[in-house]
Parts: C-alpha cells; sequence; structure tokens
C-alpha cells in the first residue's frame, strides 16, 4: 500500500463510494501480449464513442475507465486540450473485446505529492506496483508535457526525474505500463506515422529508446493512449485514436483475427430453366483476383459437382454456353448444394446434397457471381473494418417463391430470411459498412399489368417490412415491383421476391 503522506493515485469512485485496487491515473498491470502486426484488425467502441472525444484512462480486465470532453480541433495537440474539463466513465465488458455495457458516469482523483514541488501540471501517471515505479506525463513552468520517473521506498517516493532520452521538444503524454513495458504517446519523434503516435520502452534498456509501433495501432492520425487488453495472444490492446471513420478521438480495440482453421466442403451446381436441366454449360471458378481453381460442364441433369473447396476466398464463377453462340435463357437458376454428412439429407430431391443458396442468372451469353463460403461464414477469419475485401464475406443474395396471389412471407420462409440476414453480420453483430439492401418483387405473366405490378409490389414491400423488424435501417432499404416484368410464363419462379446486397456507392 502506498502511503498517503506521499503519493496515492488510486481511483477514488466518489460517485460510487467504492474503492479499487487499482493503481491510476493511470496504473493497470497487465500482461504483456504478442506483438501487433499488420494483419490486426482496428474495432471501434461503438458502445462507447460519441461525437464528444473519449480518451482511455486504463482496464482492469473487466471494466475500461475513460474520459469524456468536448474536442476542439483548433487546440488539439496543445497543452490547453490536455488541461480541459473532462467527465469520468466505467463501461464493464459484455462479450468478446469490443462490446460494453453503457458507461456510469464516475469521479477519479489523484492526490499529488507535497514534496514534488515545481510542477505547473500532471497530466497522467503509471505505476508499476510490482517494480516499484511510476513514470508521469507532467509540465514544468514554461514548459511542455515530459515524462518523470520516480522509484518507490520504505519513505515513499522519491524525487520525479526527467527520462531524457523519451523526452522531445513536443509533448509525451498518456504513459502506461504493461510486465514492466513502458507505453506512451509523443508527437515530438519523426519515426512515427503523423501526429501523436504510441511507442513502448522496455525496462532492459533503462527506458532510454522509444519503439514506433506500426500499424494498425499508428497511423497518419492521431494516437494518445494504449493499454494491453490481457495475457492471451488474441486479447490485443485498447487504444484511443483519431480515424477518418470515427468521430474524433475514440476508443477502440486491436488485435489479431480469430483464428479459425481453414475449412473444406464438397459443393457442386446445378442449373435449371422453368425447372428443366441446362446441360453443356461450361463453368469457371478462379479465387476473387487470384488463380483458377476449377473448369467443368454441366451434365444432362444440369449438374456439376466442384468437389473440395478451401473456405478462404470467395470465388469468381463465370458461367457460359459451351460451343453454342445461344444465350443462357434469363430467369435461368444456378442452385449451389453442399454435401450433406453421410446418412443426412436422404429426403433432398438429390439425395446426400443439401440446396444451400440459389442465384438467378440474367440472359447473356456470361453469367458471372460470387461463390462464398456460404453456411461456414461465421467461421471466417475476419479481416479489419477498413477492408474492402471484408465485404466479400457477405451472401449477395436470397429470394423466395411464392403461390399464386400470395405476397406474405410464411413461417419457414421468415426463419429462412433471417438466417441470411444474420450471416451477414461480422462478428461484432454489425451489419455490412457500406452497403444496402435492394428488394425487388415479380409476378407471374398471368392477369393485367396493373395487378401484377400492385402485387409484386406488395410482395416487396412485406419482405421490406420483416427485414426492418429484424433491427436493419429502413433508410438502407431500396424496395422496387416489377410486375412480370422478364416473366415466361405462370411458374413458380416468376412469382418472387429478391433480396440483393448493393454498394452505397
Amino acid at each position: 500500500m502506498i502511503n498517503e503522506n506521499h503519493l496515492n493515485f488510486r481511483l477514488m469512485l466518489q460517485s460510487q463510494f467504492r474503492g479499487f485496487a487499482l493503481v491510476l491515473l493511470s496504473c493497470i498491470i497487465v500482461q504483456c501480449v504478442a506483438a501487433q502486426s499488420e494483419d490486426w484488425r482496428l474495432v471501434t467502441l461503438d458502445d462507447l464513442n460519441t461525437s464528444s472525444d473519449e480518451v482511455l484512462v486504463g482496464w482492469d480486465g473487466e471494466s475500461l475507465f475513460f474520459n469524456r470532453f468536448e474536442g476542439s480541433e483548433k487546440r488539439k495537440g496543445s497543452l490547453d486540450w490536455f488541461r480541459q474539463g473532462k467527465s469520468d466513465w466505467e463501461s464493464r465488458r459484455l462479450k468478446g473485446w469490443s462490446h460494453f455495457n453503457e458507461p456510469n458516469s464516475i469521479v477519479l482523483r489523484a492526490f499529488s505529492s507535497a514534496h514534488w514541488p515545481g510542477f505547473e501540471t500532471i497530466q497522467h501517471v503509471a505505476i508499476d506496483e510490482v517494480r516499484g515505479v511510476l513514470v508521469m506525463s507532467a509540465v514544468t513552468e514554461g514548459g511542455d508535457f515530459d515524462l518523470y520517473m520516480a522509484q518507490e521506498s520504505e519513505n515513499g517516493w522519491g524525487i520525479p526525474e526527467p527520462l531524457t532520452e523519451l523526452n522531445t521538444p513536443g509533448d509525451e503524454v498518456y504513459p502506461n505500463f504493461h510486465s514492466g513495458t513502458l507505453l506512451f504517446a509523443t508527437n515530438g519523434r519523426k519515426d512515427g506515422l503523423g501526429g501523436f503516435d504510441l511507442y513502448e520502452s522496455v525496462r532492459s534498456d533503462h527506458y532510454a529508446v522509444a519503439n514506433p509501433f506500426g500499424s494498425p495501432i499508428n497511423s497518419a492520425g492521431d494516437e494518445l493512449s494504449l493499454v494491453s487488453a490481457g495475457s492471451a495472444s488474441e486479447a490485443g490492446y485498447y487504444l484511443t485514436a483519431s480515424r477518418t471513420e470515427g468521430s474524433g478521438m475514440d476508443l477502440w480495440w486491436v488485435g489479431p483475427p480469430s483464428k479459425a482453421p481453414t475449412e473444406a466442403s464438397e459443393f457442386a451446381l446445378e442449373f435449371r430453366f422453368q425447372r428443366s436441366p441446362l446441360p453443356g454449360l461450361n463453368v469457371e471458378l478462379r479465387e476473387r483476383g487470384g488463380p483458377h481453381v476449377f473448369s467443368g460442364q454441366s451434365d444432362a441433369l444440369g449438374r456439376l459437382r466442384i468437389g473440395d473447396i478451401q473456405l478462404d476466398a470467395a470465388l469468381s464463377v463465370q458461367v457460359t454456353q459451351y460451343k453454342s453462340t445461344e444465350p443462357i435463357p434469363d430467369g435461368a437458376v444456378c442452385h449451389v448444394f453442399e454435401r450433406c454428412p453421410s446418412g443426412e439429407c436422404a429426403s433432398e430431391y438429390w439425395e446426400g446434397w443439401k440446396r444451400v443458396r440459389s442465384y438467378r442468372m440474367e440472359g447473356g451469353v456470361a453469367f458471372v457471381f460470387d461463390l462464398l463460403p456460404l453456411d461456414h461464414l461465421r467461421r471466417w477469419p475476419r479481416p479489419n473494418e477498413g477492408d474492402a475485401s471484408r465485404l466479400e464475406t457477405i451472401s449477395t443474395a436470397w429470394q423466395v417463391q411464392f403461390a399464386k396471389s400470395d405476397f406474405e412471407l410464411g413461417v419457414k420462409e421468415r426463419q429462412s430470411l433471417s438466417d441470411w440476414l444474420e450471416e451477414s453480420k461480422d462478428d461484432e453483430g454489425r451489419w455490412p459498412v457500406g452497403w444496402k439492401i435492394e428488394i425487388t418483387g415479380y409476378a407471374d405473366a398471368s392477369g393485367t399489368s396493373e395487378l401484377n405490378l400492385d402485387l409484386s409490389k406488395r410482395r416487396a414491400e412485406h419482405a421490406r417490412e420483416f427485414v426492418i423488424s429484424s433491427g436493419f435501417d429502413a433508410a438502407r432499404i431500396t424496395c422496387f415491383g416489377k410486375g412480370s416484368h422478364g416473366s415466361k410464363g405462370v411458374s413458380e419462379f416468376d412469382r418472387r421476391v429478391e433480396l440483393h446486397w448493393v454498394p452505397t456507392f
């Protein structure tokens, strides 16, 4: 226990009348985690961030402690920016590394030692209780924020001495420790990526060498505070940073992608038009932007077995007529099947195979679509939020057929649509960024044009209402009715609704 006659930087949570065994402003003793890599992802803590600035203070393994204050681009990086009034908040982690409960307003108080004259402002303090040292960011008269270290003894804390090798003409702020390694932010070094960047300095170097973090922790924006999220290899860090997709200074989690094993599944395709097979179609599969994977032709039943496909990339599928100048019929369908485990799917019309997706093929000499990992999406490693390749993991289309004059979704259809919507979410339970849902209703060729158009619109609107009831933003839905446009007759396929993910740009 630190003697209160000298220095006590313990959290005093006055609003809740409870004390913590945390030593802050800011000190959380955490374990070392694996060094970050460029393939790490950056996830914003949406439960905590607002249009104000949020700056991380500490993490105790269960709750984040942070300040919130009104930002100012004009004052950013100045002494006044760090001195301005802030409100204090605490939030407990719910699940994963990035979901937190509603933050609670608290009061964090620090008491500085009367034996340390000459310091105009103490900005932030980190205490390594295990090793008996503290590092603080402080300003002396007429100076800037620099780092100072003090050693603990039987008589309390010694006089803080400047860490000369780490200090620069700029500001050094928000020191934190993890396993003896000092983490801090500075805008005074040229080996960063821009603005305030985060550095580490290890005890074995006597805190004389500053090593910058790489991407995605540092960027061309500002990074102010960093703490280790835990000892597990997947724990990563909690971070205060400004990014173009954020709202000023925000809280983030940065860490490795999930380490799901690469899986293989056996797939097959079936091509039909108005329930009749389409034999002799030439099919070519390639990795998106990558090498050739498979070539083959549909048989007399319109079927083509692809075999095992490693589920680590979206595949581009091109379908053409083989040795024919005839176009693919508009409205043809490509059904995607997955091999069932032994003894299952005996009741399926293609025994041993389960239909998992269907694609409507537009007429023309060629049709191209993306074959995705289908129902295994949840086990895919997810790239970071800013990576466009993340969007390739979206199952892009869903459709359902109707009986004559029907427009409402049945129980099974509602469950199927609900599953499709859930599969489109990322590991954090969020809808795809930068995409919207396009809903199109169709009717068959029976009836008048006016009645068919009205029925197609009712089918699309009913599906739209269900999507909205599932929590999707109505502003990100476009809805159309196309009547009997493109219909060849009165088949069940002509009476349908299609949902597609389409980019918003």
